[in-house]
């Protein structure tokens, strides 16, 4: 019968969960009183570590560590967590799962060393997307024009979860989204969980239980110590590259980016080496191509990739870019005697391109750049045994172009390292 109760209760706690971010309920299920208690953590967009200085979570985080040090019993804990529902769906539910687990570790560091709390007692539930909190804002905080339509789509039940932000990411020409974006999201990103304190049922004898701890009004109260939580993340430092498309014209090159502040920018290093002669003794054909260049990028769209299905988290240069890049060389082509000629050049202009990852470690970059290049070149005439090449004096000039000057796709790998991250709670 006390198992049963115990449900109950679980399910009638449940139900308030909207309630402020610390809060004591007494309720009586079948007989017996129990005590619940509900707390609340909230998380910055799209990070899963504890920020114990964020939208108030350091009350919260301190009232935790004095109900575990003080409650004389704990019967069950469940964590629901949440991700707010903007960006993919998949992201989202990795979000919501990663702040359980950070809030159940949280719990386990802050349990006395004289208590027993096995972690079978914690319960995660994540719950991905909360659909739920945003139409409980929306609905209390919400006076805009549009406000009926709002609420029309977060109620239509035949409408996909992607359907909705679709939806919602047109009304007023995206004004409404980014209203609700910097009101109402913040308060959509946490996770909470729900602890029950059952008394003992009158038909089982009592365990010996330590008594509550007695409330002396003339001493202070203890100095509760921060305590350290260390997070371990893996990020990129470099990565190394090669385009696909120059390999396959037997064109070699490698490439070596480097990501900078704060993730939103980066240098790369490109270096194209053919040198290639065949035929008649090695003369009759020529390729060589001799070319250095870097280019500045900045990611104006970065695409955040969870640690999960067993792939390697790597949060830097992935996403959308723009690109300036600068680059020069010398060249020299030859067939026979219908293309002979070799010169240099030097070309600038602008990129853009879209990494994405492909394996565990391994990623794929897209791109093309447009821009000027000037070329001058020299024309040569080889001899009868393509041994000595003679210049021909009327094909000199320099050839001014702007257009498409790259075309690349790129085969990266990302060299990571594990950092360890965190603070004192």
């Amino acid at each position: 019968m006390w198992i049963v109760c115990s449900i109950l209760l679980l399910l009638l706690s449940f139900c308030g969960l909207s309630a402020s971010a610390t809060s004591r309920d007494s309720l009586v299920v079948c007989g017996d009183t129990s005590v619940v208690m509900r707390f609340r953590i909230y998380y910055p967009v799209n990070k899963t570590t504890l920020y114990p200085h964020y939208m108030g979570n350091e009350q919260a985080l301190q009232e935790i560590r004095t109900y575990l040090s003080e409650s004389p019993r704990i019967d069950s804990i469940t964590i629901y967590s949440y991700a707010s529902p903007e960006g993919p769906y998949r992201f989202n539910r990795w979000l919501a799962g990663e702040r359980g687990k950070t809030a159940k570790q949280y719990l386990l560091e802050q349990v006395p060393a004289d208590r027993h709390f096995p972690d079978s007692l914690i319960r995660l539930n994540p719950m991905a997307e909360n659909w739920e909190g945003l139409r409980e804002e929306i609905l209390s905080g919400y006076h805009r024009a549009d406000r009926e339509e709002v609420l029309r789509i977060l109620d239509d039940a035949s409408l996909s979860d992607a359907r909705k932000k679709q939806l919602l990411r047109r009304l007023d020409r995206g004004a409404s989204w980014r209203y609700i974006l910097r009101h109402f999201m913040p308060r959509l990103r946490y996770a909470t969980w729900i602890s029950v304190w059952r008394p003992i049922p009158r038909d089982l004898p009592l365990p010996a239980v330590q008594p509550p701890r007695p409330v002396v009004t003339e001493r202070p109260a203890p100095v509760m110590q921060p305590v350290p939580v260390v997070h371990k993340d893996t990020r990129t430092i470099l990565a190394l590259k090669t385009n696909l498309l120059y390999d396959v014209a037997s064109l070699l090159n490698f490439a070596v980016e480097v990501p900078l502040y704060k993730d939103k920018v980066s240098l790369l290093y490109q270096h194209h080496f053919p040198w290639w002669t065949w035929g008649k003794g090695g003369n009759e054909y020529c390729i060589r191509f001799l070319s250095f260049g870097g280019e500045a990028r900045w990611w104006f769209r970065p695409m955040p990739r969870p640690a999960m299905d067993g792939r390697v988290k790597r949060d830097r240069l992935m996403g959308h870019y723009l690109g300036l890049y600068g680059m020069g060389g010398k060249w020299d082509f030859e067939r026979k005697r219908d293309i002979c000629h070799q010169g240099e050049f030097w070309s600038t202009g602008l990129s853009y391109g879209y990494a994405m990852p492909i394996g565990k470690r391994l990623n794929l970059e897209f791109s093309v750049s447009a821009g000027y290049a000037s070329i001058p070149y020299r024309g040569y005439t080889p001899s009868e045994g393509y041994e000595v090449l003679i210049r021909d004096p009327e094909k000199v000039g320099t050839w001014h172009y702007f257009g498409l000057t790259k075309a690349e796709v790129s085969l990266v790998i990302p060299i990571t390292i594990t950092v360890k991250k965190g603070g004192r709670l």
